[in-house]
């Protein structure tokens, strides 16, 4: 096997289980938390601040992105697939007109901030080494498929548009009308997700600072509001019509 089959067929394995292998990285959380000074960066003042209300910005900063690319976005282009490579129609308008894997941009942007709330900067450098080996071959997969598909178009697309780290410079506004059900429906295992990892680092990190495990009434509200907003969309999705039009 070429190289460059080889690192299509392993693009398309990550691509397919892209949704489970950030597990792997969750589990990493425990211990490299405990490896961490928190009880040095605790005296240095103004210090946790920036670190957390930093975290926050990325992350939101992250979901945004991927929100405003999910919720304008057109039936059947490049950006519906799921478990394989699906579009009819190659998408350059809005953010795709930005940088060709948005909501990879904005996955990073999220991990970074997470990253960054740990407080590890080797954690930091590591996940960021990784996310760009992991993600690399995703979009290498993504980009055989879609030249293959539109040829000249992706081609010209390509040549004007960065990879990963988006350029303003040929930004062509998508009128599509923005949509929060299209948002939700797609986006909200995604922001579960990055609320449980942000309490959890939270709960990891008092752990070492304090000594023993403490759990605060403001972690059951935040945990409540996580469960409710999950299992709600989950009804939503199985039981009503309401997302049946966003297919």
């Amino acid at each position: 096997m070429t190289i460059k089959k080889s690192l299509e067929v392993s693009g398309n394995f990550l691509f397919k289980y892209r949704g489970h292998i950030p597990l792997i990285v969750f589990i990493l959380i425990a211990p490299i938390s405990f490896l961490t000074p928190y009880k040095t960066y605790a005296s240095y003042h103004g210090l946790n601040e920036t670190i957390l209300f930093t975290a926050l910005f990325l992350i939101f900063s992250g979901h945004l992105i991927r929100a405003r690319t999910v919720g304008k976005r057109t039936i059947q282009t490049s950006g519906r697939n799921r478990s394989h490579q699906v579009a009819q129609v190659l998408n350059k308008i809005g953010w795709y007109s930005l940088v060709r894997h948005p909501l990879y941009f904005g996955n990073y942007l999220i991990w970074l901030g997470l990253a960054i709330f740990l407080s590890n900067f080797w954690f930091v450098i590591i996940l960021s080494l990784l996310f760009w080996i992991y993600y690399e071959r995703i979009m290498f997969a993504e980009e055989i498929f879609l030249e293959e598909k539109f040829g000249d178009e992706f081609q010209d697309w390509a040549i004007k548009t960065p990879s990963f780290l988006p350029s303003f410079k040929n930004y062509i506004p998508n009128h599509c009308p923005f949509s929060w059900r299209v948002v939700i429906k797609n986006e909200y295992p995604g922001i579960i997700s990055s609320a449980t990892s942000f309490l959890f680092i939270l709960i990891l990190k008092r752990i070492v600072l304090l000594g023993h495990f403490s759990f605060y009434s403001s972690d059951a509200v935040f945990l409540v509001i996580i469960v409710v907003f999950g299992v709600s969309c989950k009804i939503l999705k199985k039981f009503t019509a309401v997302f049946e039009p966003m297919d």
